[in-house]
C-alpha cells in the first residue's frame, strides 16, 4: 500500500495538518468576508454625525436664586421633550448667569440610526455568505480539510453578522434565524454523514 504524501506511518501528521488547515481556512474566510463588507459598505463614524462636540463642557449653575430657579423650570419641558426624542440638551449661560436651554442635539440619535442600518447590511450579507459557505463546504467540496474549513468559516461568518445585529432583532426574527441556520446545518450533516 502506498503512503500518502505528508502522512507519517501512524497517520497523525496528516490528521493534524488537515485540522490546522481547516481551522486556518475557517478563520481567514470569516475575516475575508468581514473585511469585504467593510470595504464595500461605509461603517458610520461618530465624527461624521456629531460635528458639535458632545463632550461640550457642562454649564454649571453658579447661582441658586429665584431667577435661575425660574429659568430651570422653563427649561424642564424642553429638556424632557429632548430626552423623549433621544436627543441631548445643550445649554448657554444667559445674562443673569443661569443655565438656559439652547437646543436639542440629535447627532447621537442619527449616528445610532446609521450604525443600526450598517449592522443590518452586515447581518444580511454575513448570513447569505455564511450559509452559502456552509453549503459549498458541506456539499460540494470533496477535500475534507478544505470543505471543513469553508463550513467552519461559514459558521463563523453567520455568528459574526448575527452577533452584530442581534440586539436589534425581534425575538421572532432571532428564533427564525436560529431555526434556519440549524436546519441548514442538520441538512448538510445528514447529506454528508448518512451511511
Amino acid at each position: 500500500m502506498k503512503e500518502d504524501k505528508g502522512e507519517s506511518k501512524d497517520g497523525k501528521t496528516s490528521k493534524a495538518k488537515k485540522v490546522l488547515l481547516a481551522i486556518a481556512i475557517a478563520i481567514i474566510l470569516a475575516m475575508f468576508i468581514g473585511y469585504g463588507i467593510n470595504t464595500f459598505y461605509d461603517n458610520p463614524q461618530y465624527d461624521d454625525f456629531c460635528t458639535n462636540p458632545l463632550r461640550e463642557k457642562p454649564v454649571l449653575i453658579e447661582r441658586d436664586d429665584k431667577e435661575c430657579i425660574k429659568v430651570n423650570q422653563e427649561n424642564l419641558p424642553q429638556e424632557e421633550n429632548c430626552y423623549a426624542e433621544k436627543g441631548s440638551p445643550r445649554y448657554d449661560i444667559d445674562d443673569n448667569g443661569c443655565r438656559a436651554f439652547r437646543e436639542c442635539d440629535y447627532c447621537s440619535k442619527e449616528y445610532d440610526e446609521a450604525r443600526e442600518e450598517f449592522g443590518k447590511k452586515v447581518f444580511i450579507v454575513s448570513l447569505i455568505a455564511g450559509l452559502l459557505s456552509i453549503l459549498v463546504g458541506g456539499l460540494i467540496l470533496k477535500v475534507e480539510a478544505v470543505g471543513s474549513g469553508i463550513m467552519g468559516g461559514g459558521i463563523l461568518t453567520v455568528l459574526f453578522g448575527t452577533m452584530r445585529y442581534w440586539g436589534n432583532l425581534q425575538d421572532v426574527a432571532r428564533w427564525l434565524i436560529l431555526g434556519l441556520v440549524l436546519a441548514v446545518l442538520i441538512w448538510v450533516g445528514y447529506k454528508n454523514f448518512k451511511k
